[in-house]
């Protein structure tokens, strides 16, 4: 029985660092999913909300992270937003925040805001970084209704509690709104995604246009310039002839 539990002991320790590995990919997955991190040349931002997860109705703040990069090492930039216009941005409205330096961390800047409606927010980031081009959408963590922790649940019909049996009251919980403004949020930046589609299949359209109408000039002018220079070739032949005729009448 002993030599049993000696031989099952090394299966045990690799199940045991399995699941520690799992446990840990998975916050590692979590944590990713709360912030986004992109590179422009050696400039690393990050975005994301400072209190998670976000909810409705309560004061947050939009975080920036900015760093410079150099193979494995990263340096807080200072005064990094001095050059930047930041929007958030919900469905086909814009906001604009006012983001202050961390008190505490370098390179991290704050926008205070109340996330009003439940669904996807993006900050938009436009300008430079110590010279170099930022321009880019980045998406938050999705905001949810703070009436899931509500207590007691709020009552959004008549105003009045519902009496249940034994004489207690209890009010009446209506997600349907939330869930509807999330739907609705996710719709409007579909129907932008589609709208900034359109108009970049629009200005290839145009693009191509005028390539093709500069080809068609392009091709005129030398049609113009041909036909002159064949002109010239049969006047210069003709001269040539009445040239010789003359010659040898005389």
């Amino acid at each position: 029985m002993l030599q049993l539990s000696i031989r099952a002991f090394p299966a045990l320790i690799i199940c045991f660092l399995i699941v520690l590995v799992v446990l840990s990919l998975n916050v590692l997955i979590k944590v990713a999913s709360a912030h986004i991190t992109k590179k422009f040349g050696s400039i690393q931002v990050q975005v994301g909300w400072s209190d998670e997860p976000p909810l409705t109705g309560l004061l947050n703040s939009v975080i920036v992270d900015v760093n410079q990069t150099s193979g494995k090492t990263q340096t807080p930039i200072i005064n990094a937003l001095a050059n930047m216009n930041i929007l958030v941005k919900y469905g086909g409205v814009t906001k604009s925040l006012d983001f202050l330096p961390s008190p505490a961390t370098d390179g991290l800047y704050l926008g205070k805001m109340i996330p009003s409606r439940v669904g996807s927010y993006y900050v938009v980031l436009n300008g430079t970084i110590q010279g170099q081009k930022i321009s880019s959408q980045l998406p938050l963590d999705l905001v949810d209704s703070s009436q899931k922790l509500a207590f007691p649940d709020t009552v959004t019909g008549s105003g009045t509690d519902a009496t249940v049996a034994g004489g207690s009251t209890s009010t009446n919980t209506n997600n349907i709104g939330p869930q509807l403004q999330g739907i609705v949020s996710q719709l409007a930046n579909q129907i932008d995604s589609v709208k900034s589609v359109i108009g970049s299949v629009a200005k290839s359209n145009a693009d191509t246009m005028k390539s093709v109408q500069d080809v068609k000039s392009a091709a005129d002018r030398s049609y113009l310039i041909g036909m002159v220079g064949i002109g010239a070739g049969i006047a210069g032949i003709v001269i040539a002839s009445l040239a010789l005729s003359r010659k040898r009448v005389m």
